[in-house]
C-alpha cells in the first residue's frame, strides 16, 4: 500500500507541475499587472465577496458584420479549498485527513457550463469512489464500465454540487467567465448538451477526463475555444489549468464582450491560488 500511495503521489505531483501544450496557434497573453484588472461595466471589474453572482445570461442583440453575437453562455468556476487553520474540525474536509487528499481537495473544485439560463451542464462520476473520490483511476474504453455523466442543473446547484457547506454562494471562491456567442454556437452547443446527456462520450477518472478537461472539449466542440490535438485531460488536468487558459482568451477578447467576475470567499477555507495569481487574492 505505502508503494501504491507514493506512486499515486508522484503521478499527481507532476501532472500538477507539468506544461501541458498550448492550442495551436495559441500566444500567451500579457499578464502584467496592468493587464490583469477584471473587467467593471465598460471593461473589467471584480466581484468581492457579498455581492451577487454573475449576471444574467444576455438577451439577443442586433446583429452587425463586427458582432456576430446573438446570446452569452456563463463558464461557472468553484475554486477547490481546505479547511483554513483554525477551522479544522469546524469547516468540512470531505474524506480522510491526509497529505494526498488535502492535495486533491485543494486543486479540486468544480467546472460548469451555464449554457442556458439557469442550465449547466456539468461532467461527474456516477459514484464518487475510489481516489480522490473519482471513481476509476485511468479512463475506461468500454462504454459499459463509465463510471460518469453529464448532468443539468441550475446555476445554483452547479455552485453547490460539492456539499451543502457550499450553501452560502457568497462564502465561495468563484469565477465566472461571461461568453458572447454566435447562433451557429449556441445551436452546436444545446446538440451537445443533448447528445452528453443521453450517452456519456468517456468516462470519469482521477488521471483522465474530469470536469475541466470535459468543459474544454464541450467549449471546443462548439467553436468557442481552440482545440487540442490530443490529451485533452492532461493538457486541462486541473480546474486551475482550466481558468487559466480561460483567462488568457478573456484577455485577448475583452473587445469581443468577454467578460470576468469573481468573488474572493470566506477566510474560514484556504482556497487554491490562481497561476500568476492573476485574481490578486
Amino acid at each position: 500500500m505505502p508503494g501504491r500511495f507514493t506512486l499515486l503521489l508522484t503521478l499527481t505531483l507532476l501532472s500538477l507541475c507539468a506544461q501541458p501544450q498550448e492550442p495551436a496557434g495559441e500566444h500567451l497573453a500579457d499578464t502584467t499587472p496592468a493587464a490583469t484588472h477584471l473587467a467593471n461595466a465598460n471593461g473589467t471589474r471584480t466581484r468581492p465577496a457579498g455581492t451577487h453572482a454573475a449576471p444574467k445570461a444576455a438577451s439577443t442583440q442586433h446583429l452587425t458584420p463586427a458582432n456576430p453575437y446573438t446570446d452569452s453562455i456563463h463558464i461557472l468556476c468553484l475554486y477547490g479549498s481546505i479547511p483554513a487553520k483554525g477551522f479544522q474540525g469546524k469547516e468540512p474536509m470531505y474524506g480522510p485527513n491526509n497529505p494526498f487528499n488535502r492535495m486533491a481537495k485543494m486543486h479540486g473544485g468544480h467546472v460548469a457550463i451555464e449554457y442556458e439560463k439557469d442550465k449547466a451542464l456539468s461532467f461527474q462520476p456516477l459514484h464518487y469512489t475510489g481516489i480522490a473520490r473519482s471513481g476509476h483511476l485511468t479512463n475506461r474504453s468500454n462504454p459499459k464500465n463509465f463510471n460518469s455523466c453529464f448532468r443539468i442543473y441550475t446555476a445554483h446547484r452547479a455552485w453547490t454540487v460539492l456539499g451543502n457547506y457550499y450553501n452560502n454562494l457568497d462564502s465561495l471562491r468563484r469565477a465566472t467567465f461571461v461568453i458572447p456567442i454566435t447562433a451557429a454556437q449556441k445551436k452546436q452547443l444545446d446538440s451537445i448538451a443533448k447528445a452528453y446527456t443521453q450517452n456519456t462520450p468517456y468516462d470519469y477518472s482521477f488521471l483522465g477526463m474530469r470536469c475541466a478537461s470535459a468543459s474544454y472539449e464541450v467549449l471546443a466542440a462548439a467553436g468557442i475555444v481552440k482545440e487540442y490535438k490530443r490529451n485533452f485531460w492532461y493538457n486541462i488536468f486541473t480546474t486551475r489549468r482550466f481558468r487559466y487558459i480561460l483567462y488568457k482568451e478573456y484577455l485577448r477578447n475583452k473587445d469581443k464582450g468577454w467578460r470576468l467576475y469573481t468573488c474572493k470567499g470566506s477566510q474560514s477555507r484556504d482556497w487554491e491560488k490562481d497561476t500568476d495569481n492573476w485574481t490578486n487574492f
